[in-house]
């Protein structure tokens, strides 16, 4: 019997890199447990309460979120010699090409692994026990628990109905069981589409059947670390041949087409969904109708595990859904009449250990919405722009320490236009903003005192205060920006006016710089400077005067001063 508990010494399966987190909140968005903590505009992933369903790092633009890779335990497995067997998932056929599925198996075996076998011989058993326990058991709902996602999801959300979880292993689990019961010194690795296996193989028990669990993306670094190009391997087959339908394991129906029950999907009792918004519906709609006995069948990402975080390079879900439909009827598995089911596949699952919800007052959410300015309930947008389905849901997850005010965009815009507001009109310089037809659409308080003006200009033409030629010339698109030194005489105004245009907006901007004052003292200081040379012409005229008179009596010595007070007057005039 195994029981979900994750050991606290494990690093943890999803985490943000921090260098690459901006508070753009998406993963806020999409996470369907509210893992995500804000802390000063980064995101952190809470550990308690991650179900590792990968779609925060599927979602996250600038590739912030990140998960634990286990390929180095890997390559210690082959630098060790150790016994090593593959479980490969059955998307890997939407991952790899026709050529390289038939190639892919020698190259796993180049890489080390004794054993490649496909985790659809697992799962076909996952399915038979399945419906043998609904059978034996019809007196409730059942959910099916072949992804461990889900049932991390029902355990977190929905505990109620963990009594309606069908208590067999995984596909993976099961394989990995067969696996170690065959030879319980190998080491057994699952390779597949998705995060969540990771954290399925540490609970509990499970972490002594599956040694590694990789990713394709990883599996494809192992093979380019030890320079295996699969091109270059021959055709091979798994060591195992896959019984019944199990191949359809990775998409909508496949676990009960491989069981033998119904794949109706007019049958109102048995339900295939995927997508944790359809699970979530189907989970509420099963809590609801208590008295309606469902089978549901349940995949995490949408249209299955072919769109797993990690499952293509091809984004068309309804391509991988072919590819893999194609594959089964090509390479059709065993008649499985006479097999063998191995029986030892129960589990039973315990709640997770998760932050408990705490309840708050309804005078505690108010004080929380008024600090972002919701103080009616028409204030509160639900815009979601900060994550969050509702203002109100936000501001619970501030009260849990999970986010921040700062997140309400509209609340920050608002913030920073009445910031740009108190800049502008505490600006000393003049600020005037002109529509298309040069008419005033607001006028700063410095540049209604330079101009003597009030509000009652508004919607009025620039013309009615001063010339609008500046204004004029930005209209004809010719120029973007006019400088220059305008003189206002009717209001004692000297200014060097920045005028330029809004062309997203149609309008213009015009900013008066008021330099009256160090206008008037350079006008002042040309008029010193002029006086001073006039005087110095009349001083100069009197010297030359004198000095002709003189040179009448001092002859030769004063024709010689003259030269001299002249070389002075040029120097003067210089």
């Amino acid at each position: 019997m195994n029981t979900i508990n994750r050991p606290k010494e494990n690093l943890p399966i999803v985490y943000t890199s921090k260098a690459k987190c901006r508070d753009c909140y998406r993963c806020v968005r999409v996470c369907p447990v509210n893992a995500i903590r804000m802390k000063d505009g980064q995101a952190e992933v809470i550990t308690e309460i991650c179900i590792a369903c990968g779609t925060c790092i599927s979602a996250c633009p600038q590739q912030a979120k990140a998960y634990r890779t286990d390929y180095e335990k890997v390559i210690q497995m082959i630098e060790d010699g150790d016994q090593m067997a593959l479980s490969l998932a059955p998307s890997f056929v939407v991952r790899y090409n026709d050529w390289e599925q038939k190639r892919l198996p020698s190259a796993l075996r180049m890489l080390g692994f004794h054993y490649v076998g496909e985790t659809s011989v697992g799962a076909w058993h996952t399915a038979v026990s399945t419906a043998s326990y609904i059978k034996d058991h019809p007196e409730r709902s059942h959910i099916c628990t072949a992804c461990p996602a889900v049932v991390s999801y029902v355990l977190h959300e929905t505990p109620s109905l963990s009594v309606n979880l069908v208590p067999i292993v995984s596909p993976m689990i099961a394989h990995a069981r067969m696996l170690k019961t065959e030879n319980p010194k190998r080491k057994v690795v699952f390779a597949g589409p998705c995060v969540a296996k990771k954290d399925e193989a540490q609970w509990n028990k499970n972490k002594k059947l599956v040694d590694a669990v990789l990713t394709f993306d990883e599996l494809d670094e192992l093979l380019k670390l030890k320079n295996i190009n699969i091109e270059r391997c021959e055709e091979s087959s798994f060591n195992e041949q896959v019984p019944g339908n199990a191949r359809l394991f990775p998409i909508e129906g496949g676990l009960l087409r491989t069981a033998d029950l119904s794949t109706d999907m007019l049958d109102a009792q048995i339900i295939a969904v995927s997508g944790y918004q359809e699970v979530n519906e189907v989970l509420s709609t099963l809590m609801e109708k208590g008295d309606v006995r469902f089978i549901i069948e349940p995949l995490f990402c949408k249209n299955g595990c072919i769109n797993g975080p990690f499952s293509k390079q091809n984004s068309n879900s309804f391509l991988s859904r072919a590819k893999v439909l194609d594959f089964a009827k090509n390479y059709p598995g065993l008649e499985a009449i006479n097999k063998k089911l191995y029986n030892s596949l129960s589990v039973s699952f315990a709640e997770r250990s998760s932050l408990k919800k705490k309840s708050y007052s309804e005078e505690q959410i108010k004080e929380v919405l008024k600090r972002t300015g919701k103080l009616l309930p028409t204030d509160e947008l639900n815009c979601t722009a900060c994550g969050y389905a509702s203002c109100r849901d936000k501001a619970i997850a501030v009260l849990d320490g999970i986010a921040e005010s700062e997140m309400c965009m509209p609340y920050m815009r608002r913030l920073a236009e009445q910031k740009f507001d108190t800049m502008i009109d505490r600006d000393p310089n003049g600020i005037i903003l002109l529509n298309n037809e040069l008419q005033i659409l607001h006028m700063n308080p410095a540049f209604k005192k330079m101009f003597t003006c009030s509000d009652s200009l508004l919607t009025k033409s620039i013309s009615y205060l001063i010339d609008p030629d500046p204004f004029e010339k930005l209209s004809t698109g010719k120029d973007l920006v006019v400088k220059q030194i305008v003189h206002y005489g009717s209001y004692n105004l000297i200014c060097h006016l920045i005028a330029y245009s809004l062309p997203e907006d149609n309008n213009f901007v015009g900013v008066f710089v008021d330099v009256t004052d160090s206008q008037v003292s350079k006008e002042k200081l040309t008029e010193i400077k002029s006086e001073t040379v006039i005087k110095a012409h009349e001083l100069i005229e009197h010297q030359i005067s004198m000095a002709q008179e003189l040179a009448k009596f001092l002859g030769e010595n004063t024709a010689r001063g003259e030269i001299l007070m002249k070389n002075l007057i040029d120097s003067i005039k210089k």
